[in-house]
């Protein structure tokens, strides 16, 4: 029974976040030629700009929010994204009977700050229970999205709202029915509760490396796109490159997190794929028109691939520094598309100015080359400066070692006082008996405990908890540390 409550729960944060996906192509992302087709060419700006504006906006919004009034911005934004939403499909609608601008410009609006709230919405949805179940639904999500992407273009120009509404309900739907599955961990789990706010020093010690990060494949995407080809792809070319983007992230993820068992980071992941990024920029020049659509899917599928990093890294930053949810995911949420927007703006303004097709081309690479190598050289300076501090530092033991561990397992699972307690007692060789007399509570206590570490870090038995802890002593001690 508690099987098959799993894969429905699975299923329904799958199928809604690949129907929200494919709502926000419509929008926020990919799709260039798809607002002109439904508005016309002259009108398509006054939904796009207002939408993007108050999606960066209402992030924001949240992350300042989180800091000055935590215990009213770090729930769950259910009902407000609802309310956003329908208003703003009301109003659409009523643009498409009236051709009345207004409308459309506060439909845009309503429809971003409703987005915004749907994203924090699905990033508190995969914050439950283990990593790896989340892990799982954003993967899955990702990969179904072609099934949603279909729905979306299955009828033509004059039924495209009602497609996209379509879609706006499925997301909603799914989404209270994954919130209203999980509500037993919303009550119990402590990351669902609101804790410290960030911090100025938080910013620059723990998360400036990664804003970095995201900033720049921000930027990156939209100007290697309007550098290769200044005229905008098709409607199907768009479609094709989005949903390639988005299964091959969730391919070479799914690989890296359930074949490697690999963790990964914004910063890390950006060293990885810098040399792609530089390859990609210095060869646009000599690339012929027809075949650059290589170096676009390369900015997108970058985009794509650190967004959904993104996410995740996000949910365990939360819960190891015990900080809201909703409040640093909305930091990195309005940066990732604040530098995109920014990135719009520099492609329009190149493209928008006198210089030659190949000046602007060579402009674009040059910028893009200062900007890749210039957060290169902070990841590798920070990097070294960091080795330098941990060499010289004292060989740490395998005990403190082991409390380390023990006591990150606890933050980035969200265990309870109790729960870890039990932990640090089964990784140092207890029985079921002897924790109970240990801790002065019952067995069938410690066993209820059990289970539900067991269910929190996605184990079947003690000795997958022992491996995973002996693992991460082994990485402590003879690698970087993860998330890093």
């Amino acid at each position: 029974m508690a099987l098959a409550k799993g894969r429905f729960r699975f299923l329904i944060a799958a199928i809604g976040f690949a129907a929200f996906l494919a709502m926000n192509s419509f929008s926020l992302w990919g799709f260039s030629d798809l607002p002109q087709r439904a508005f016309g060419t002259d009108t398509s700006g006054y939904w796009t700009i207002p939408l993007q504006l108050s999606n960066v906006a209402t992030f924001l919004l949240y992350c300042i929010g989180s800091r000055i009034v935590p215990h009213l911005t770090n729930r769950i934004p259910f009902p407000e994204a609802v309310l956003l939403i329908s208003c703003g499909m009301i109003l659409l609608l009523g643009f498409f009977l009236s051709s009345n601008l207004p409308l459309l410009v506060a439909a845009g609006i309503l429809v971003g700050a409703g987005t915004t709230c749907c994203f924090i919405c699905w990033e508190h949805v995969f914050s439950f229970g283990s990593p790896r179940q989340g892990e799982h639904r954003i993967i899955a999500g990702s990969a179904a999205s072609i099934l949603a992407f279909a729905l979306l273009f299955s009828f033509g120009d004059g039924t495209l709202l009602f497609s996209v509404a379509l879609l706006a309900f499925v997301n909603l739907a799914l989404l209270y029915a994954s919130l209203a599955a999980e509500r037993r961990n919303l009550e119990e789990e402590p990351s669902a509760a609101p804790f410290k706010p960030a911090t100025l020093s938080d910013l620059k010690t723990r998360f400036g490396k990664p804003l970095l990060c995201i900033v720049m494949i921000g930027i990156i995407s939209p100007v290697l796109g309007g550098a290769a080809l200044p005229q905008p792809l098709a409607l199907e070319e768009s479609c094709l490159l989005v949903l390639s983007a988005n299964l091959l992230s969730a391919l070479i993820l799914g690989i890296i997190w359930f074949v490697f068992r690999r963790k990964t980071s914004i910063s890390r992941t950006y060293v990885i794929l810098f040399p792609l990024l530089v390859t990609a920029l210095l060869l646009l020049p000599f690339i012929a028109a027809p075949f650059r659509i290589i170096i676009i899917f390369i900015g997108s599928f970058s985009f794509t691939f650190f967004s959904i990093i993104m996410m995740v890294w996000c949910i365990t930053a939360a819960k190891q520094w015990h900080m809201g949810l909703t409040g640093v995911y909305a930091l990195f949420g309005g940066v990732t598309y604040g530098s995109r927007m920014v990135g719009l703006w520099l492609a329009s303004a190149i493209s928008g100015s006198s210089l030659s097709q190949e000046t602007q081309i060579f402009a674009s690479v040059a910028i893009l080359l200062y900007g890749c190598s210039l957060v290169m050289f902070v990841l590798a300076r920070k990097g070294a400066e960091k080795t330098a501090s941990d060499t010289s530092a004292a060989t740490p033991s395998g005990t403190d070692v082991l409390r380390e561990v023990c006591q990150q397992l606890v933050e980035e699972y969200g265990l309870s006082p109790r729960q870890s307690e039990v932990l640090d007692l089964l990784v140092h060789g207890y029985d079921v008996p002897s924790t109970a007399k240990k801790l002065f509570i019952s067995e069938n206590t410690v066993r209820t405990h059990m289970k539900k570490i067991y269910t929190l870090m996605d184990v079947h038995s003690k000795q997958e908890i022992i491996d995973a802890v002996n693992e991460r002593c082994g990485e402590r001690c003879g690698h970087e540390r993860p998330n890093s």
